[in-house]
Order: structure tokens, then sequence, then C-alpha cells
């Protein structure tokens, strides 16, 4: 009895042993088969996205193909890699950052084809803001009419984590306060001032070296170069598009006045002209206008050919 009993124990100890390793030898199998694609990248190296299939990569929030997409990275684009890889769905994924968008991207197909590939030098960070500048703080610029698109304003340089506030439109003149700043996009970005509109704006593109800003150089010419069209006593108008700041006193406090936004004259608004014109330190004719029931202080122009306020 005995000795049934220990030969039965032997062999369901013998049976356990071979379940096992017939499971681990499953596992191994599954998990060689699951990512065969050799991984070409490492984590805390810089990487782009391959220029063949010349397609962007989508930027998840996990690795896998499930996880929701947040962004995408160009053709041709650098990243820094954080961390990985992570097998799913036969392919490694990696965490990445993408000019201030953090997710993961998958490497290839898991068979012939890679999505990303290493940079020549992996332990180099990407290029930073290598298109040379053109403004400079103290003078003037203009959004470009190629590539014929507005230029966004935020309320700080770079895309990620600040926030839109609005844009300057194509031929678009603005003074420049400040800058440049060298942001985590590769790009650099201006402080400037558009009819009142006060933000940070890029000047191009470093990967395309496009310029989407220029300087303004004017000749040399007398302050408020602008030809005043108004008149005392006389009716204006916002020209169509965008409204006009109305001022407590001639000037804007960035060129060193000591007025304050009060109100908005909407594009097409009528006023009647009671006062001007004065040149305010910012170079622009002022005039002291009444915009139904509201007294202030609004700019003619810009530069010399730019008029924001029309003649009725």
């Amino acid at each position: 009895m005995n000795t049934r009993r220990l030969f039965l124990t032997a062999l369901l100890l013998l049976l356990l042993s071979a379940i096992g390793i017939g499971a681990a030898s499953a596992q191994e199998g599954d998990f060689g088969y699951a990512c065969q694609q050799p991984a070409r990248l490492a984590r805390n190296t810089y990487a782009r996205v391959t220029t063949y299939p010349n397609l962007p990569n989508r930027i998840r929030v996990g690795g896998s193909y499930y996880n929701a997409v947040i962004g995408q990275i160009p053709a041709g684009a650098t990243f820094e890699v954080l961390s990985g890889p992570a097998c799913d769905g036969h392919s490694h994924w990696w965490e990445v950052n993408y000019q201030g968008v953090i997710g993961w991207t998958v490497e290839g197909d898991g068979a012939y084809t890679y999505y990303l590939e290493p940079i020549s030098s992996p332990t180099a960070p990407a290029p930073a803001c290598g298109l040379p500048s053109r403004l400079y703080a103290g003078g003037s610029g203009r959004v470009t009419r190629t590539p014929n698109l507005p230029n966004t304003v935020r309320t700080g340089p770079g895309i990620g984590g600040t926030t839109r506030v609005g844009q300057i439109p194509v031929g678009g003149e603005f003074s420049i306060l400040g800058g440049p700043v060298c942001a985590s996009d590769a790009r650099w970005w201006w402080y400037v001032n558009y009819r009142g509109l006060v933000g940070w704006t890029a000047e191009g593109d470093s990967n395309t070296q496009t310029y989407w800003l220029e300087p303004i150089t004017y000749s040399p010419t007398p302050a408020c170069a602008l030809p005043t069209r108004l008149i005392v006593g006389g009716n204006g108008r916002v020209t169509p598009g965008l409204p006009n700041v109305l001022r407590s006193a001639p000037g804007t406090r960035a060129t060193g006045s000591n007025s304050d936004v009060i109100g908005w004259i909407p594009g097409t608004g009528v006023f009647s002209v009671l006062e001007g014109p004065v040149c305010g330190s910012d170079n622009r004719w002022w005039w002291r206008v009444n915009y139904a029931g509201a007294v202030g202080w609004t700019a003619e122009g810009e530069g010399s050919s730019i008029y924001w306020v029309e003649p009725i």
C-alpha cells in the first residue's frame, strides 16, 4: 500500500513538472514570435521617422494600437526616446517626446519595414533652432506671403504648455517687444504686439528651413510716416476685419505710454473724431474718438501704408 502510494506521488510530481516545462516553453516561444523584428532604438537617445514609406507616425497614450491617438510625428521629424521598448501587436513600442507631446509610437510593422530609425549621432540632441533668425527686438516684422498662412500667437514660446490667443494674418505687421526664445519645438519665438494683440509667435520651421515672418526695413522717414486721412469733427470707421483697440491715452504700454485698454471698436464700426492726431511712442497716429458713447484713443494704422481706420 505504501509502495503504491509512493509510486502515485512520484508519477504526479513527474506530470506536474512536465506541464510546467511545457508552459514555460510555450511562453518563451510566443514572446519570441510576438516581436521578431529587432529593435534599433534605445532609451535616452534621439531618433526620427523614416522617409520611407514617407508617412507620419502616430503618438498614442500607451504602447498599443488599441490606445487613443494624441498626436503624430511627420516623416523626417526628430524626437527624443524616453523609455521602452514594449512589445504589443508583434511590434516594438517606444515612449517618446515630440515637441512637448509625450506618448508611445510604434517602431515598425513587426516584420520587414521600420517606421523609425536612430539618428546618425544618437547621443547628441537634435539640432535646436537651426533656422537663422532675421528679426530683432525693438524692430518690426510681417507675416510672409509664402506659405500664405496666418501666424498663431500664444501665451508663451513653444506649443507645449501654452495657449493660443489669436493670430496675425498674412501681410500683418507687428512690433517686436522681446525675444528670441528657442523653444522645445526647435523654433525661434518672438514676443510681439499686433494691433493690441500681445503674445508669442514663431519665426519659422527649422526642419523645412521655411520662414513665416520677415523683418520690415523702412527707409529713413520721420516717426508716424503714415499719411493721416481723418479730420477732427469728421467721422471714421474701422476697416473690415479685426477690431481696433480703444485706449485711455495715445500709444501702448509696451512702448512707454501710460495708456490702458478701455474697449474695442469692431470691424466696420463707425465713430466720431474728437481730437488729434498725436504721434505716439509706437510711431502710430492716434485719434481721440467717440464710439457708441465710449471715448478714448485709437490708432490710425501702422508703418507707411497699413490703415486700420478710414474716413467716411
